[in-house]
């Protein structure tokens, strides 16, 4: 199986049903089919050959699904840049990647202009906007987006696709170095997709999805089986809350897709929103935010554990597990249905239920390699197995309970501490909103707990009756400073900056 193929069949048999809305702009089938394959036959009269990279720089917009289906069409290897990085990250993922081709809209124009030279990468421009009266003028060395679609043939191009060729290349976020490119084949692309579709139930032309987080990330892959399906993609640039729950009633969205801190926001919203499901997911959720809304919206609750090498799918905690008072909502649930999971030591060996190590897997959606970078591969490819970083430990029933990442681990006295379980507790504590832990150096015993905690609105935390609620149930493992701040720091997509926060005033 393979991309191409899962995005041509699902197309050709719903044409004249709606793709893709941005409130600014709407595509049937019918119009994403033909701009795509225009698209896809301009790269090639550009000279773009199969495998070639194209980088792409966009916003959330109508034109970026048509782009992902152009070049799984065409052959060519999608690398999304993430908006919220720098002149300078773009640069070195062009160079690292060796980029054929760049596609930007036109707020990116003065920075674009910088990083392109003696064309290449070749420079294909967006206006911007969904829906143009009037475009601006194209800079020097670029090419204009719409006359290219509208010089272009609208043929399918004949070119079959492959499912073990490189599809994506998708950079990590380098919070531990420079930006990691995933390499991501036909064939992984399609298993997620598959895989979104099975678990999440996604298998009819009436199943509809909000993306508001960036398609360069996360959301992308959501794109993936609601086109294969006939499905309609609400698509946003950004998050606005009352937005979101407007939305989900007037156009009956059935699915949402956030991370946890979106998930806040909505909970200061006083309608409730009419979603069947609201899918979250990148990053951990507190205990308190996590049961306002159990309380609040009811079982329509679902947690996706996933990461970049195996992107989305490692795990899945759905809707029937979201109770209040179930004890398996703190849990990232069980792997899918087509996933291999295990919990090692370091040697690689197998560990009972219940004992802590790194979480492995194995399975069709996971990563090539590393692109260029054999040494790395080989650290986090072993005999099959993804090593994750991450680690956590199994229950007898196989669900996974996440511990941190593997270089977040806190050694404080000879004991290894999770960063996780501290911050379950204190996000437990009246009025924390917010909390990270992380460890700081300590004479005595190397490292010792500290937590950076934000407060709801208008409350003022008590840090001693912080610190006095914590040594029941943490005992040694109690943060032994408390810094209250008004926000956490994150990174360009939408973790938390543990790097950042050690730079914050104690």
């Amino acid at each position: 199986m393979d991309l191409a193929y899962l995005l041509r069949r699902g197309i050709r048999e719903n044409a004249a049903r709606p793709a893709v809305s941005t409130g600014r702009g709407r595509l049937s089938y019918r119009e994403l089919q033909d701009q795509a394959c225009r698209l896809a036959n301009a790269l090639a009269g550009l000279g773009l050959r199969r495998g070639d990279r194209v980088a792409v720089l966009l916003e959330n917009r109508l034109e970026y699904p048509v782009v992902d289906v152009a070049l799984a069409y065409a052959g060519l290897v999608r690398v999304a840049l993430n908006v919220r990085m720098t002149g300078a990250d773009f640069g070195y993922i062009l160079r690292d990647c060796t980029a054929r081709a760049l596609l930007t809209q036109a707020s990116f124009d003065e920075t674009v202009a910088e990083l392109v030279a003696d064309g290449e990468p070749r420079w294909i421009r967006v206006a911007d906007g969904d829906a143009v009266q009037s475009r601006p003028p194209v800079p020097s060395g670029a090419h204009d987006y719409a006359d290219l679609l509208a010089a272009a043939s609208p043929d399918l191009p004949p070119t079959p696709a492959n499912a073990g060729e490189l599809a994506w290349i998708a950079y990590t976020s380098g919070t531990t170095g420079r930006p990691k490119g995933v390499m991501l084949s036909q064939g992984a692309l399609a298993q997620v997709a598959v895989n979104l579709m099975v678990e999440l139930g996604v298998e009819t032309t009436s199943d509809s999805v909000l993306l508001v987080q960036p398609l360069s990330h996360g959301a992308g892959y959501f794109t993936l089986p609601y086109l294969a399906c006939g499905g309609h993609l609400h698509v946003r640039h950004g998050f606005d809350a009352e937005e979101v729950v407007g939305l989900s009633r007037r156009e009956r969205v059935r699915t949402l897709k956030l991370v946890p801190t979106m998930l806040l926001d909505m909970l200061d919203v006083p309608d409730t929103p009419a979603f069947d499901n609201i899918v979250y997911g990148a990053a951990p959720i507190s205990e308190a935010v996590l049961g306002q809304a159990l309380d609040r919206y009811g079982p329509v609750l679902a947690q996706l554990y996933g990461q970049s090498e195996a992107p989305m799918t490692i795990s899945y905690l759905g809707r029937a597990d979201h109770r209040p008072g179930e004890p398996r909502v703190r849990s990232a649930g069980r792997p899918w249905r087509s996933v291999r999971v295990d919990v090692v030591d370091p040697d690689g060996n197998s560990l009972p239920a219940g004992q802590t190590g790194e979480i492995v897997v194995a399975g069709g959606h996971t990563m090539t390699g590393y692109y260029r970078q054999p040494e790395l591969t080989a650290e986090v490819m072993r005999d099959g197995w993804i090593w994750t970083r991450d680690m956590g430990f199994r229950d007898d029933e196989g669900y996974l309970y996440l511990r941190g990442r593997r270089d977040e681990m806190i050694n404080s006295g000879g004991f290894n501490i999770a960063p996780k379980e501290v911050e379950d507790v204190v996000s437990r504590y009246p009025g924390v909103r917010e909390v990270a832990a992380v460890g700081v150096p300590h004479e005595r015993w190397g490292e010792a707990v500290r937590v950076y905690v934000a407060a709801e609105p208008g409350v003022t935390l008590d840090e001693a009756g912080l610190a006095e609620f914590c040594r029941p149930e943490l005992g040694f493992r109690r943060p032994r400073s408390i810094v209250v701040v008004t926000g956490l720091p994150r990174t360009s997509y939408g973790k938390i900056d543990r790097r950042r926060l050690l730079e914050v005033p104690s």
